[in-house]
């Protein structure tokens, strides 16, 4: 812009000073101050006012343009200061999509609304601790010691605040993330047809169970019962205290819900808690759960049916639960096969007893009332080559770790192997099997168990309510599981949710909440993607590598986005799909990655340079396309 500055000298004249300055901030959200870009002196002494005027506008002109900057780095700039800070600035992208679904907007009213004495802004808290489990996932104490790492953050907390804000998440635990599946299901959409559920547990660094506590439940009521850290049968065979966190997916493959539960319930009795808050909530009139085994109980299906829902479950074969179809899995009438002969089926239809159940609720207490009715239900029963040979080979591993281990007690802890291995009385001398009294008792490998188990090599059983299903459409239903079980491993493996530091109820399901929140940010930028998606990983990766520096004057310096080769890939006519080779290529994977992520959410920015009035608009630019989720 143009200044004109009056300027009295000390004979009295007075001289019209003429500038051409422009605008910036020294630092991200401080004041605006302005500086001269060129001085032309004064106005009066000018012999040719035209000719100067022409001049001035000219370069006033010049900075609407691009044009080269200039930084003066003084010598005395010294390393560890301010202006030579690495600051991340990746998180812009997943705290858009954060603010796109109006958690801000939510914790800012619950914070008015709750009467909260706190001096910090507990959307504040929550915005950082969720996009800082994103991109460098840790305990909420290393969290607070990043504070100062993040480019344009307004961080007025410390770790005390945090910790007492995870109380007060606590109070939203339910609301918010209904807030948030609305908003989803406003600005993307839902797939309420299918509704995927699956458990998994999170293990803590204790060694005993945590004593019984009172806290509120569901409907706010305090009540006295069984800590959430208990132990339990853990998915990752430790021996600690397990805590337990039931998820609910829609078919587009991003959360809906999500709860915690102690670490010894079983895995059915979760389905059961959380169905019914599930439809009621989320405004569900009829929905297919699928599942695995694991929520398989005639209690959950007589539910399921009486609320006129549907079911896709997996089913055992093996024992007494699977007795009642291994007359037809070993019947060779009724089996198709494909062409090479690699997958076999075969669809039934049964006819079975169960439950009308209703529930009804008095002086608070829930009661069920069971009336027995016949329904019927289609079982896909069928075999994969590819699974047998898997199950061959698994089988084989555990016969030769039972096998040194009835020799020389090598593998004397339980890897699978006590499976295959049972006990005997036999003659010292012979070898011949009597009775206790008559010798000692030995360990021998059970091959006759082996030889049983190898007749269920590759076969499974899938049980639906549907019947309109055909074959094809109850196995691509079902296999829609895999989407929640890569949720379980972004949340353990990327967002690093276990093991579990925090002793408190309250601190536990915040610390839940804020994982579940990442969760679905990243299932939304996934979705984003479309077929050329990015793992959670390599989103992490690339946002991570998003850094900056900034520089006197109000300009920042965006430091190279990349790092990692990426390697040549080749058609793999077997698997038809490209697979990565041995060769390195002459791209940087990880900035291919930052130019997708970019192209998302509609950016284009890759100047070195920039003032922080441009970076600003950068940032304030990104938005993530509903029209591109499917």
């Amino acid at each position: 812009m143009i200044r004109k500055d009056k300027k009295v000298f000390k004979d009295g004249s007075v001289k019209t000073q003429i500038r051409v300055t422009e605008g910036y901030r020294p630092y991200p959200g401080s004041p605006p101050k302005q500086r001269t870009v060129k001085s032309f002196g004064y106005l009066e002494d000018q012999p040719d006012p035209d000719a100067f005027w022409k001049e001035v506008r000219e370069c006033n002109d010049s900075l609407k343009k691009k044009r080269d900057l200039r930084i003066e780095i003084p010598l005395s700039e010294r390393m560890y200061s301010e202006n030579n800070r690495l600051l991340n600035y990746g998180y812009k992208f997943p705290e858009t999509v954060y603010r796109l679904l109006g958690i801000d907007s939510f914790l800012e009213r619950y914070q008015k609304a709750s009467g909260f004495r706190g001096k910090y802004s507990l959307d504040g808290v929550f915005r950082y601790l969720v996009m800082d489990r994103i991109l460098y996932p840790s305990s909420k104490r290393e969290a607070a010691s990043r504070l100062l790492n993040y480019y344009g953050l307004d961080a007025e907390f410390d770790l005390p605040d945090i910790y007492r804000a995870l109380d007060q998440f606590n109070d939203v635990f339910y609301d918010l993330q209904q807030f948030i599946s609305e908003n989803v299901r406003e600005r993307f959409g839902r797939d309420f047809q299918y509704s995927f559920y699956d458990v998994t547990n999170y293990y803590t660094e204790k060694d005993f169970a945590d004593p019984d506590e009172v806290y509120r439940d569901r409907a706010g009521n305090l009540v006295e019962g069984p800590a959430l850290g208990q132990k339990g049968v853990s998915k990752e065979h430790r021996l600690t205290p397990i805590i337990q966190m039931g998820l609910f997916m829609d078919g587009n493959g991003v959360p809906v819900c999500m709860d915690v539960f102690r670490g010894n319930m079983s895995d059915s009795d979760t389905l059961r808690e959380n169905l019914d808050g599930f439809k009621k909530e989320y405004g569900i009139k009829r929905t297919v759960v699928v599942a695995d085994k694991g929520m398989n109980c005639s209690h959950n299906i007589d539910l399921l049916c009486s609320q006129g829902d549907g079911y896709v479950f997996s089913q055992v074969l093996k024992g007494t639960k699977g007795k009642r179809y291994q007359k037809e899995l070993f019947s060779e009438e009724g089996w198709q096969e494909n062409r090479d002969g690699s997958y076999k089926w075969k669809l039934i239809t049964e006819e079975y007893s169960g439950h009308d159940i209703s529930i009804k609720m008095q002086d608070g207490i829930k009661t069920e009332k069971k009336k027995a009715v016949k329904r019927k239900r289609k079982v896909l029963l069928y075999w994969s080559k590819a699974d047998a040979d898997m199950a061959a080979r698994k089988r084989e591993e555990k016969l030769l770790r039972a096998e040194k281990s009835t020799k020389n007690n090598a593998y004397g802890i339980a890897h699978g192997k006590d499976r295959y291995v049972k006990e005997e009385t036999v003659l010292k001398e012979t070898g011949e099997v009597l009775d206790e009294k008559q010798a000692a008792r030995v360990t021998v490998v059970d091959r006759e168990k082996a030889e049983k188990d190898s007749l269920y090599d590759g076969y499974f059983a899938v049980i639906t309510s549907e019947m309109d299903y055909d074959a094809a459409k109850i196995r691509e239903v079902y296999h829609g599981l895999w989407r929640i079980e890569e949720s379980f491993r972004i949340m353990k493996s990327d967002f690093d949710a276990r093991p579990i530091y925090l002793n408190k109820r309250e601190h536990i399901r915040a610390h839940f909440l804020i994982c579940f929140v990442a969760l679905v940010i990243i299932r939304l930028i996934q979705n984003g993607m479309g077929e050329a998606r990015l793992s959670a990983e390599r989103i992490a990766n690339a946002l991570r590598e998003a850094n900056c520096l900034t520089e006197r004057g109000g300009y920042v310096r965006l430091l190279d986005v990349g790092g990692r080769i990426m390697y040549q890939e080749r058609y793999d006519k077997k698997r038809q799909k490209m697979v990565p080779t041995l060769k390195f290529s002459r791209e940087d994977q990880t900035a291919l990655d930052y130019k997708k992520i970019q192209e998302t959410f509609g950016t284009d920015f890759y100047f070195a340079y920039a003032k922080q009035e441009d970076f600003k608009r950068f940032f304030s630019s990104m938005k993530l396309r509903p029209q591109s989720i499917t």
